[in-house]
Formats: structure tokens, C-alpha cells, sequence
């Protein structure tokens, strides 16, 4: 069992410093030396998932900004005063119940309004000085 271990334990290393090598020699050159049209494919797979992960990450964020906003609104309106909401509309006008200047014109007005026939006889009398 310790032999198995030590043996993988072995391996890894050796390819871990083949890589390290193979990679300072493709920095050094500039250009890939080794698998070039295989790690090409995965490189061309990984920026692709890349840019889904950064669009998805993109759309959390927004969605995450709307959430919080929705939830700041709602609280806002819960904690806000609420405007009182109007009485219902009295079924008098106003200046009949008080006792002010303009009540009384109103009932001074109406006491003394003249009747049909008088309104009659006053409309032929003013066309009469008229003409």
C-alpha cells in the first residue's frame, strides 16, 4: 500500500516538473512547442465558458440589484405615512351649514328672489325703455 502511494506520489511529480519545464520553454519561445492543436481546442472551450460564466454572473448580479431594490421600495412604502383618505364627500354644500358672510347673501338672495311673474312684468318694462 505505501509502495502504491509513494509510486503515484512519484509520477506527479515528475509531471508536474515536465510541465514546468515544457512551460518556461514555450515562455521562452513564445509559441507552444507541445500538443499545440490540442490545448488550442481546450483553450477555445474554456474561453467560451468563460464568457457564459461572466454573462450568468453578469445576470445574478442585476437580478440580485433588482431584488434588493424591489425590497427597499417595499419596505419604504411600508414604513412611509400613508395619506389620509378623504372624508366622504358631505351631502350639503359647505356654506349652508356655516354662518358666515356668503350664507347669508345666499339666503338673503333667495328670500328675496322675485317670482315668474314678476320676472315677466320686469323683462317687458326694461325692453319697453328700450325701444
Amino acid at each position: 500500500m505505501v509502495l502504491l502511494s509513494g509510486s503515484i506520489l512519484a509520477g506527479a511529480t515528475v509531471a508536474l516538473i515536465v510541465a514546468l519545464v515544457v512551460i518556461g520553454a514555450e515562455q521562452k519561445k513564445g509559441a507552444r512547442l507541445f500538443l499545440t492543436t490540442v490545448r488550442g481546442w481546450i483553450d477555445q472551450r474554456l474561453e467560451g465558458f468563460a464568457r457564459w460564466v461572466r454573462q450568468a454572473l453578469h445576470i445574478v448580479a442585476i437580478s440580485a440589484m433588482y431584488l434588493v431594490h424591489q425590497v427597499r421600495a417595499g419596505l419604504a412604502r411600508a414604513i412611509a405615512p400613508q395619506p389620509r383618505r378623504r372624508q366622504k364627500p358631505p351631502e350639503r354644500l359647505q356654506f349652508e351649514h356655516t354662518d358666515n358672510h356668503l350664507s347669508s347673501m345666499h339666503d338673503h338672495k333667495s328670500d328675496t328672489a322675485l317670482s315668474n311673474a314678476q320676472k315677466k312684468k320686469l323683462r317687458h318694462q326694461k325692453l319697453e325703455e328700450r325701444l
